[in-house]
């Protein structure tokens, strides 16, 4: 490389991505130039000193579009032939039965058309049409015109599965730009659409590179670089940990009272989520008739998808459920891409983790980031009823839960008459988790964590070292 610097186009678009890169001290090195490459505009008001250029305007492709939602079949299809598992096809069901023929029409064409594609082979030649098709979009043209102007050495993508994010790769690639491209989360790859190809792909653990070469045996096996993940570098910063009291003050809530956390899930992940809260509450009412600790509730709502049946729920509780809203930029859209985690929002995440006794959710991976933490988590394993198609087997049945159910690292709420009793069992016990607990950070994610940005660094910069 010699006294040149190479140029890093950092490829964000997600609120998530901007908080992990930012938020993490990964900019924080003096051996390459890094711009921001992204459709976020919120990103300036962290107040980074990078340069940031904005990716030219995206514009829906129906044809695209086609292609792309064929391409996920396939992927699916093949697999569920491959491992001999249909819990792959889980990842297709929506919590909404939709009544209109045109839509029912399009499905069966798509499926029809996936599944003489779902073979090995029928995946890669889904590629010709899909990247022939993205070569004639005005974002892909422009996306050249950008990249010739600034002629960065590399360029990283940050979230493999963000379909604005094909163009500014493939433009690169065509280019002859050498590509990175982070695997955004450890439950991402058995979902389907690979839609980012690149040089390189960094993962978190040994046990995301596994599937990757499963998954996707004709992605070289070297191109896969295990580096662990920014996420979770700033929950051991002590810029982002306050003691209990000062946490509980800056709130108002009770020093003299412990506090559970109920995560709220996004309405398509689980929908029936406010009825959990409820049954939450009225366990922690219960508990506090018969306990000399008093119990409360803090409940920390899905940033970009706040469920409006919550809102009853709070009220009917206010005694006993207090609500910490995420401090994101642009909140008041919550829409996905334009909108982002604040530094205050991190600190809250962290510190709401961090001093509640326990974390209760339908199978979020918030149990993850507590499993770091140290703290124990419930999952809510049983069905109400709903105006939904939806059921808890369609989270459970997820291939990642596999491993979930192997380690066992969390309380299982398999019924709603049984909620107080493993409540009461995570509060009283913790440590009956704990093996499963360290289990499960062993295999996601590659430690030690503060060594993240170094790896990624290291990989970064074609030196090949750990």
């Amino acid at each position: 490389m010699g006294n040149t610097k190479e140029h890093i186009f950092l490829l964000v678009q997600s609120g998530y991505s901007a908080k992990n890169f930012i938020l993490s001290g990964f900019l924080n090195q003096d051996k390459a130039k890094i711009t921001f490459w992204s459709d976020q505009d919120y990103i300036n008001e962290y107040d980074i000193d990078n340069d940031y250029i904005k990716l030219p305007e995206y514009a829906y492709n129906g044809k695209l579009n086609f292609i792309q939602k064929i391409k996920n079949k396939a992927e699916l299809f093949y697999n569920t032939k491959k491992f001999k598992n249909k819990n792959y096809l889980s990842y297709l069901i929506g919590i909404n039965d939709s009544k209109s023929i045109k839509v029912k029409f399009k499905n069966s064409i798509t499926s029809s058309i996936a599944k003489f594609y779902a073979t090995e082979k029928g995946i890669e030649k889904l590629d010709i049409p899909f990247y022939k098709e993205t070569r004639k979009t005005d974002y892909y043209k422009e996306c050249v015109k950008q990249l010739k102007k600034h002629n960065p050495t590399v360029v990283f993508c940050t979230h493999q599965r963000a379909s604005n994010a094909v163009a500014p790769m493939l433009a690169a690639r065509d280019l002859g730009i050498r590509t990175v491209c982070f695997i955004h989360s450890w439950d991402n790859i058995p979902k389907g659409v690979q839609l980012v190809k690149a040089d390189q792909y960094f993962v978190w653990s040994n046990y995301m590179k596994n599937e990757m070469e499963t998954h996707y045996p004709f992605i070289n096996a070297d191109s896969i670089k295990v580096t662990g993940t920014p996420q979770f570098v700033s929950y051991f910063s002590d810029d982002y940990r306050l003691t209990r009291e000062e946490f509980l003050s800056k709130f108002s809530l009770d020093v003299n009272k412990k506090y559970i956390l109920f995560s709220g899930n996004d309405k398509t992940t689980s929908p029936n989520d406010p009825r959990y809260l409820k049954d939450l509450c009225e366990v922690v009412l219960k508990l506090n008739t018969i306990s000399s600790t008093v119990y409360n509730i803090v409940f920390r709502p899905n940033p970009i998808d706040r469920n409006d049946g919550f809102d009853k729920v709070l009220e009917d509780y206010k005694a006993i459920v207090t609500e910490l809203k995420p401090d994101w930029f642009g909140s008041e859209t919550f829409v996905w891409n334009k909108g982002g985690p604040s530094k205050k929002d991190l600190l809250l995440l962290v510190n709401t983790i961090l001093h509640s006794e326990i974390i209760v959710n339908m199978g979020s991976t918030m149990a993850l980031d507590a499993a770091l933490l140290n703290v124990p988590s419930c999952y809510i394993n049983y069905d109400v009823k709903s105006e939904y198609n939806w059921t808890v087997k369609r989270t459970y049945n997820f291939i990642h839960f596999k491993m979930i159910k192997e380690i066992d690292p969390v309380f299982w709420i398999n019924n709603q008459d049984e909620m107080f009793a493993v409540i009461n069992q995570a509060l009283n016990n913790p440590e009956k988790t704990a093996d499963g607990r360290k289990k499960w950070i062993d295999r996601i994610t590659l430690l030690p964590i503060k060594r993240t940005n170094e790896r990624m660094w290291n990989y970064l910069l074609d030196k090949n070292e750990v």
